[in-house]
């Protein structure tokens, strides 16, 4: 099990938590308080034993040291993954304040499509009309903010993908559970001392090389934008990737924006056109005010339009007002 490589350095209290199966999200705000994720509510949690930053300081510099990193006050911020794909991110000090900041995001389960319909979370409808899509090899962004369910959601349907198909799986951090036989995983890396950085760009540069039926990006981030509009725009349909975003049209806009960013020199109409060419559709999802997880928005992306300078989108599902996942 992945929390055994860091449970010996916590105190026995964190343990727990660390292996409660309820709990998606675990975080330690120094000694100012533990807080947790349970269905999409955050709760403190009361500890009976109080623990010293000194101690807290040196479980996660162990932590670190076992996931090949180091954390120092050179080098205060660490983030990567437990075998199982969770994440941990830590911030020490001097950037800290209070103590180091320490927040694990546990994969306890992945859903099924059907389990997600059956929670509320994903209408039937929607998801048949985005497998049909899949199908047809359009190029998709699922969009959404922080907890919002954008990889659960994303693993969900890529089961939906042929097993005949090659998939090259690009994350960072990895933590997608793929079951596709031909599939690929890659992982963007930063640099730290004894190894260079392999960033999402050139991962998708390689990918075009290693003969993808399908490029799958974790999550879009910065200039990566830019290559795999690129990759979209050359003949690789079918790429799926995530995006924070506050709705399915800001999530074109902000793929724009990092396209641009960077490409500086681009025509700014010039790459919206490109993004509104490249993107066939947005899924949109979210966690409402209660913690629950649901798909809000599903838009067409039909192209560009220079004179009106805005996308070109037909909405295909838009959830109510009311509408929300048990």
């Amino acid at each position: 099990m992945s929390f055994e490589l860091i449970l010996p350095f916590f105190p026995d209290e964190l343990r727990a938590l660390l292996l409660d199966p309820s709990i998606s999200d675990l975080m330690i705000n120094g000694t100012t308080g533990v807080y947790a994720d349970r269905g999409g509510i955050v709760e403190r949690i009361p500890l009976s034993a109080p623990y010293t930053n000194d101690r807290l300081q040196a479980a996660i510099e162990r932590v670190a040291r076992i996931l090949g990193q180091d954390l120092t006050s050179q080098n205060p911020i660490l983030n990567t993954r437990l075998p199982d794909g969770s994440r941990v991110a830590v911030v020490g000090s001097p950037s800290s304040i209070n103590g180091p900041t320490f927040t694990v995001r546990k994969f306890n389960r992945w859903f099924t499509s059907d389990e997600l319909i059956q929670s509320g979370s994903l209408p039937e409808q929607i998801r048949d009309t985005v497998i049909g899509f899949i199908g047809e090899r359009k190029n998709g962004i699922i969009s959404g903010g922080t907890g919002s369910g954008k990889t659960t959601l994303m693993k969900a349907l890529l089961d939906h993908v042929p097993l005949q198909e090659r998939l090259i799986v690009i994350e960072q951090p990895a933590e997608l559970k793929i079951t596709h036989p031909n599939a690929v995983r890659w992982e963007a890396v930063e640099a730290i001392p004894g190894q260079v950085a392999v960033t999402p760009s050139q991962l998708v540069a390689a990918a075009l090389r290693h003969r993808p039926d399908r490029i799958i990006m974790g999550e879009i981030r910065d200039e990566c934008g830019y290559d795999l509009l690129q990759a979209m725009n050359t003949g690789h349909g079918g790429t799926l990737s995530t995006l924070h975003a506050d709705s399915a049209l800001d999530a074109l806009d902000r793929l724009a924006d990092m396209a641009l960013s960077a490409r500086t020199n681009l025509d700014q109409s010039f790459v919206r056109s490109q993004t509104g060419k490249a993107v066939d559709f947005v899924l949109h999802c979210e966690r409402d005010a209660a913690g629950r997880r649901r798909v809000r928005e599903l838009i067409r992306v039909k192209g560009y339009s220079h004179a009106e300078q805005s996308f070109e989108t037909e909405e295909i599902y838009r959830a109510s007002a009311t509408a929300g996942a048990a």
